[in-house]
């Protein structure tokens, strides 16, 4: 087993950095893409965080149910805030790359969403396209992170009831002072 392993060391390439493609060659499309994302990303981080706010500030939503939530919301901030605002930057700058590191983060954070993998895929070849696998990138990385906390929590009506009775406490105590 030795010998395997340092054969496969002195055949092996170091690898550093990893280059994105371009999503567009026009400078206008980039930018109205960047405002795009920047509001989704925004969006996604405050439902998640006020599911969050919502869920710990209220003693009646301390059940297992809730605290799946809770900890879903923690992992979506987590998931988008390690790949978005790489992606961000790759938008709007010439620096278009990510070290070897920053991606095994990216890759173990986006092990959660087999969807857009499975896309890639699992479809015919007839039909590839990069601009297709691009698209489908950008849906599942930052349309799904935003929904989430729509579909899973903000529909519940007991955080609702929770989210409306925090936000109105901490203006009844701004409202004090």
């Amino acid at each position: 087993m030795s010998s395997n392993c340092s054969l496969w060391r002195e055949n092996s390439l170091s690898v550093k950095r990893f280059a994105f493609a371009k999503f567009s060659e026009i400078s206008g499309q980039c930018f109205l893409l960047f405002t795009l994302i920047l509001l989704m990303f925004l969006v996604s981080l405050t439902g998640n965080a006020l599911i969050t706010l919502a869920i710990w500030t209220n003693p009646a939503l301390h059940t297992p149910m809730y605290f799946f939530l809770v900890n879903l919301s923690f992992l979506e901030i987590g998931y988008t805030c390690s790949v978005i605002p790489k992606m961000l930057q790759s938008l709007v700058s010439e620096a278009r790359g990510i070290s070897r590191e920053g991606c095994a983060t990216q890759m173990f954070f986006f092990t959660l969403f087999y969807g857009s993998g499975s896309v890639t895929y699992l479809r015919p070849k007839a039909t590839h396209s990069p601009g297709i696998d691009k698209l489908l990138a950008l849906f599942y990385t930052v349309v799904t992170s935003m929904l989430n906390p729509i579909i899973y929590s903000l529909r519940n009506r007991e955080v609702k009831v929770a989210l409306r009775r925090t936000l109105g406490q901490r203006k009844v105590l701004a409202m004090d002072r």
